[in-house]
């Protein structure tokens, strides 16, 4: 089965900028936005365990940066559907979690890009988010991890997550993630673009 490659529910945007780390935040994301409104923007990974338990209003944003994405960092269904339904209350236009970053603090956490290898894991995330929101669940992902990195592995990744997940979106990072061996700053040069 071949992934579809745009859904009528969801807009579609010509470009986006990426969610950056310590780059993206929402004086940023202002800026962005006096640039083009034609762009869907994307906050800074925020973990679910800030959210809930942080002191900081990690959902804070200007309504001049609309259409604004939270992109959320966990791997408890629970944690991020109720961190989703607070984002969906705040005026967020679109949830993505994220499932490509390969650094060993997130990995440690237990989400970013490891989560691609347990697609049934995403897909419960996404379906808990789902089932308590009624905007667009996306998942930010890279073409593999390690030595997964086929294209039959990337098809039945997304194939699991949006099934039984029903997620429509995917927003892929065209590079593997290294998980082991090497920092994120190093995959540049072990895997040219």
């Amino acid at each position: 089965m071949q992934p579809e490659t745009q859904s009528s529910a969801l807009p579609a945007y010509r470009f986006s900028i990426a969610p950056m780390l310590d780059w993206t935040d929402r004086h940023c994301r202002y800026f962005l936005r006096l640039l083009s409104r034609q762009t869907l923007l994307y906050t800074e990974m925020v973990t679910t365990g800030a959210i809930i338990h942080g002191k900081g209003d990690y959902l804070a944003y200007s309504e001049e940066e609309h259409p604004v994405a939270l992109q959320l960092g966990g791997s408890d269904p629970a944690q991020l559907a109720h961190c989703a339904k607070l984002a969906e209350a705040r005026g967020y236009d679109e949830i993505n979690l994220n499932v490509g970053c390969p650094s060993d603090r997130v990995q440690n956490g237990m989400f970013g890009a490891c989560l691609m290898g347990n697609a049934q894991l995403v897909a419960d995330c996404v379906k808990a988010m789902r089932d308590v929101v009624s905007i667009p669940v996306t998942v930010k992902t890279r073409i593999g991890i390690d030595d997964q990195d086929s294209y039959a592995f990337l098809c039945d990744f997304i194939n699991t997550v949006s099934g039984q997940g029903e997620c429509e979106m995917f927003i892929i990072h065209a590079r593997k993630a290294w998980l082991s061996g090497l920092s994120p700053a190093d995959t540049t040069d072990a895997d040219p673009v």
